[in-house]
């Protein structure tokens, strides 16, 4: 079946039918492989052909359709043919029809044998590599189906958006930290960066201090073995940091320094930094050069200003929190993996603990 396989995946690339990773897969099997890329060559030919047959056809049947209406409504006169004079003159109206579809017909006998006896004279592992590829595209989107299902099951139909923002993990068993007004909705979804949605519940919410805790309580969650960040109480005017979140629905990197250690009008409260940020990036985590959370990204003030809830007052939520036994578990990330990498790495490291958060009613 190998060569019927690749037949397929030529034609629906010809056609423009195959995802981007398929085409280029394929293109790339071109280049190495002279036998694929002739394959496509001679494809693309003998498709060019029969559209240019049915083309032709096309145009000499209106030709004739033309004439006998003319000849009916007595516009041009025709001898009316009997006998073997009538079959000589159809003969000679359609030979070259005939001829032009006998040829095709040819064409596609002799290529349909050819590559028959190459492909099955001969495994290509490229080919089927190929094929393997094709099987492991289809059974990663009929996942992708399944998943998306099951998420849209965790929702009530019914249910509309609310509000929406970032959030963090604080603990590797699934407890995420965000800005309070973030959640304006009964039902919460946190997204990972890789798409994965659960559902997660409100622990804790402080509307002083702009914050709340939440659990993601759902099957689907795999708890982490660890956070590869710590947090750092620690902060310096003037200190570069960076921030992580969701203005849409692609994490979003951004980068300033710390420009105030009080908020909006002498707020102690929260920092005042320097960078890029929009909305969506409300309860994302701020974090300085090294990779420790120093602060919760939180909303820009009436005078444009961005601002951050400081770090001290993870810990004192989180001590209030544990007063409820139900909670007496929590435990802070304290051990910083990230210190001694780089930005890009930082960064790749801290992406997979940011979360899409979104309410609903």
């Amino acid at each position: 079946m190998d060569d019927i396989l690749l037949i397929d995946a030529v034609e629906r690339y010809l056609k423009g039918e195959m995802s981007a990773e398929e085409r280029t897969f394929l293109e790339d099997l071109r280049k190495k492989d002279p036998e694929v890329d002739q394959m496509v060559v001679e494809h693309t030919f003998f498709l060019n052909e029969v559209e240019r047959y049915s083309a032709v056809k096309s145009f000499k049947h209106s030709m004739i359709e033309a004439e006998t209406k003319l000849t009916e409504e007595g516009a041009i006169n025709q001898s009316k043919l009997q006998g073997k004079a009538k079959l000589v003159y159809m003969w000679k109206r359609y030979k070259r029809i005939t001829a032009v579809a006998a040829t095709i017909a040819g064409v596609v006998s002799i290529l349909t044998a050819g590559l028959t006896s190459v492909y099955n004279n001969k495994t290509n592992p490229e080919i089927e590599k190929l094929n393997r590829k094709l099987d492991a595209i289809k059974i990663g989107q009929t996942q992708t189906n399944k998943e998306l299902n099951a998420v849209k099951s965790k929702i009530d139909p019914k249910a509309t958006p609310k509000s929406g923002g970032t959030g963090f993990l604080i603990d590797a068993q699934g407890y995420l930290i965000t800005n309070a007004h973030v959640l304006k909705g009964k039902t919460i979804i946190a997204t990972n960066e890789k798409g994965q949605q659960f559902l997660a519940t409100v622990c804790m919410m402080d509307n002083t201090r702009d914050i709340a805790i939440l659990k993601i309580e759902d099957k689907d969650f795999v708890p982490y073995k660890s956070l590869p960040y710590s947090i750092s109480k620690s902060v310096n005017l003037a200190e570069p940091v960076y921030t992580m979140g969701y203005p849409k629905d692609g994490i979003v990197y951004g980068e300033g320094y710390l420009s105030s250690e009080s908020g909006f009008q002498n707020d102690t409260l929260s920092y005042q930094i320097a960078i890029a940020a929009d909305h969506g990036n409300s309860g994302g985590p701020v974090l300085n050069k090294h990779g420790d959370v120093i602060g919760i990204l939180t909303d820009k003030s009436a005078g444009g200003g961005v601002y951050a809830v400081k770090s001290m007052y993870i810990f004192k939520t989180i001590e209030s929190l544990k007063k409820d036994t139900a909670y007496s578990n929590i435990k802070l990330t304290n051990t910083n993996n990230i210190k001694n990498l780089d930005r890009e790495h930082q960064v790749q490291k801290v992406n997979n603990c940011v979360f899409l958060i979104k309410s609903y009613e």
